[in-house]
């Protein structure tokens, strides 16, 4: 049950780009979904040393929006499972007030709270509304979750996810029939990545990403001049997207 669950989690983040929160869904409603959940998120640590939300669902959404960030360095269930690298389970409110002080208290409904670390990109939360007792099979799903995650972030950064995702719907709404990798390298286009950039992006030889480019440009029946025309119409200014590093 567990390996089924991990590689229907594996092919899910491979179909497409995902939104943060679409993945928090998946995880809540089929991953997780003989654990009880009650609600998840998922904290990203920033490079000013903060973990964050980034990915929510089954939280009211001002709840969501009011999540404060928090220390790396703090006493916490998400910043000790991202420090330690490890699992943690908190059973009750008064096992995680008396263990983290400062904390606070979940919302009413809460039993059980697993933190799962997802290196590099911070944690996974999740909380039940039963008892959940860790064992061995358990610990290896719940480590292969945060893992997947981890290597989704890593190779597509949640800012291409969104680029990758807006033109996804553009070029749907137009019906051309581009593959999915294909969609998160014309969004990466756009954004001025050249074919090697783009191979160190998300994992593939720059000699593939040249076909690929070149496909693109076929199936828009369009020049290399023409399509970044054509892709700039997403209107993608506002994304807070990397810039390509010079070399």
């Amino acid at each position: 049950m567990e390996i089924q669950k991990i590689s229907e989690f594996s092919n899910y983040l491979a179909s497409s780009p995902k939104s943060y929160n679409a993945i928090t869904q998946f995880m809540v409603m089929n991953t997780f979904k003989d654990y009880h959940l009650l609600n998840g998120l998922i904290m990203e640590l920033t490079e000013e040393g903060l973990v964050c939300p980034i990915g929510g669902f089954g939280w009211p959404q001002a709840v969501f929006e009011s999540t404060p960030d928090f220390p790396i360095n703090g006493n916490l269930p998400l910043t000790n499972a991202i420090r330690n690298n490890q699992i943690i389970v908190i059973q009750n409110n008064a096992a995680l007030i008396l263990q983290y002080p400062e904390s606070g208290s979940l919302p009413d409904g809460w039993v059980s709270g697993i933190v799962i670390p997802a290196y590099p990109i911070g944690a996974i939360f999740v909380s039940s509304s039963e008892l959940f007792e860790i064992n061995h099979e358990k610990e290896i799903m719940v480590t292969a979750i945060g893992s997947l995650l981890g290597l989704y972030a890593s190779r597509l950064p949640s800012e291409l996810i969104e680029v990758a995702i807006k033109v996804k719907e553009k070029i749907k709404l137009e019906q051309v029939p581009l593959t999915e990798r294909q969609l998160v390298i014309a969004g990466m286009l756009e954004r001025g990545f050249s074919n090697s950039q783009i191979g160190l992006e998300i994992g593939y030889s720059e000699s593939l990403i040249r076909q690929e480019t070149v496909s693109i440009y076929k199936k828009l029946n369009v020049t290399g001049r023409e399509a970044m025309k054509l892709i700039r119409t997403l209107n993608l200014e506002n994304l807070k997207t990397p810039e390509p590093q010079t070399v």
